[in-house]
């Protein structure tokens, strides 16, 4: 828990209860992985995080004078100034006006706590091939919607809404099995699967913060149909191995009025997925496009979209860029929280994920690698893994090892996670190891 930055001289240790906005929290009374605070020193700048430091924690260490970094500026504070613009509101559609509505209501966050948890329902084995199903079915319907979105078609709005409601029914079942499958990525089927793996997550997310089945299927459906537009930017653009040119990005940025045209011009359009494609790249501070709205005037759904969609984005490999791994793409997110993402949904999305999630595949302290099964809501960074190569890397007879383990004192500290592995690691692929039997020792009761 040490930090090198820390002058010890000059902190001193505090309940939880007696946190108060504007202390830096230098070092907590855990480890920082499991918490949602993936930067370790921060100034505590909203409720919203003195209530996840109350949820994670007994105490923590703060600087006597409420800083850490001496006469220099905080460097996690800057960039986090006041809106630099503001907006009248002129213009505003009868959907931007329920849209600021929004704002004069509890976020979701807030209200979470007040709905009913959703429990795991069944075993990720058992849930297994209902949602390898839902995600072929998915596969399919993305394909062909993306191929009308090309040629200007009007789009299958409901044909995509019938399978978000197979998704959503799965990952209400259980979470783990269909997280697991949107870790399958190729680059050259990037926005095709990123528009699918979007809809997985952000129904997980959706699933975490406990919104009720119909929310799902909204947020699902926006998470599916968000990037339509792109499919009419054109291909030398949307392909580029390198950095867009400012006349290139401006057609890039084009995409999201795109999507909303191609959206409200289908038969049974669905306002909250026009909102979605619309508003996915606006931020809290107003400077997202194509509009540059501020938090106000955003609703939940495209807080929560723009989320998923940069995680997922920074998570895979694209013509221009390497993939992150999980933990860089969930500091970025951290880093930009309260900026270009809401915070309090960026705190619950890191809380959701963790380091380790679903499919991840990892390599630990002796040398055996496995996959990541599931995780405890609090102890993300001791997962369920299944191994499957020994520490010489030769294929083993399958186990399911609980890493809480570890904690408990049952299991060896050479157990704990080493790294993390691409995709194709030792010859180990996602797609060629379905859940099965290995699973049938989990409880119901396991979280993602």
């Amino acid at each position: 828990m040490s930090n090198k930055f820390i002058d010890r001289s000059n902190y001193i240790r505090v309940p939880a209860s007696g946190l108060k906005l504007g202390m830096f929290v230098a070092e907590l009374d855990r480890p920082w992985l499991e918490t949602p605070f993936l930067m370790q020193g921060f100034t505590i700048r909203s409720l919203s995080e003195i209530r996840k430091l109350k949820e994670y924690c007994d105490f923590v260490f703060v600087d006597k004078e409420g800083r850490l970094w001496g006469d220099k500026k905080d460097p996690f504070r800057s960039g986090f100034g006041m809106p630099k613009r503001s907006t009248d509101g002129s213009g505003d559609s009868g959907l931007q006006k329920r849209v600021r509505k929004s704002d004069e209501t509890a976020s979701a966050v807030e209200t979470m706590y007040g709905r009913t948890e959703h429990r795991v329902q069944r075993g990720t084995e058992e849930e297994h091939p209902a949602a390898r199903e839902a995600y072929k079915a998915a596969h399919h319907t993305v394909s062909g919607i993306l191929e009308d979105a090309r040629l200007g078609n009007a789009l299958d709005t409901q044909g995509a809404k019938k399978v978000v409601t197979s998704c959503v029914e799965s990952l209400l079942r259980n979470p783990s099995a269909l997280m697991w499958m949107a870790k399958i990525k190729h680059v050259d089927q990037y926005t095709m699967e990123h528009c699918l793996n979007v809809c997985i997550l952000a129904i997980a997310f959706g699933r975490h913060l406990r919104l009720e089945d119909e929310e799902l299927v909204k947020l699902g459906a926006g998470g599916m149909l968000h990037d339509v537009g792109k499919m009419q930017i054109p291909d030398e653009i949307l392909n580029k191995p390198s950095k867009l040119s400012e006349e290139e990005f401006s057609e890039m940025k084009k995409h999201p009025e795109i999507g909303r045209n191609l959206l409200m011009k289908s038969e049974g359009s669905m306002s909250y997925a026009v909102d979605v494609a619309f508003n996915h790249h606006e931020q809290m501070d107003g400077q997202g496009y194509p509009r540059g709205l501020f938090a106000k005037e955003l609703s939940q759904y495209s807080r929560i979209i723009a989320i998923v969609d940069a995680f997922d984005a920074m998570t895979s490999d694209r013509c221009y860029d390497a993939a992150r791994s999980t933990l860089d793409a969930l500091k970025e997110i951290y880093r930009c929280r309260g900026k270009h993402f809401d915070e309090e949904l960026a705190l619950e999305f890191i809380q959701l994920m963790g380091p380790y999630p679903p499919g991840t595949i990892v390599e630990l302290n002796n040398g055996h690698v496995g996959i990541v099964l599931s995780s405890q809501e609090k102890k993300r960074h001791l997962p369920q893994v299944r191994v499957v190569l020994d520490k010489d890397k030769s294929a083993m007879g399958e186990e399911v090892v609980d890493l809480l383990g570890v904690e408990r004192g049952t299991l060896p500290r050479d157990w704990l996670i080493r790294k993390v592995l691409k995709d194709g690691s030792h010859g180990i692929y996602l797609e060629e190891y379905p859940v099965r039997s290995a699973l049938a020792g989990m409880a119901p009761n396991e979280e993602v």
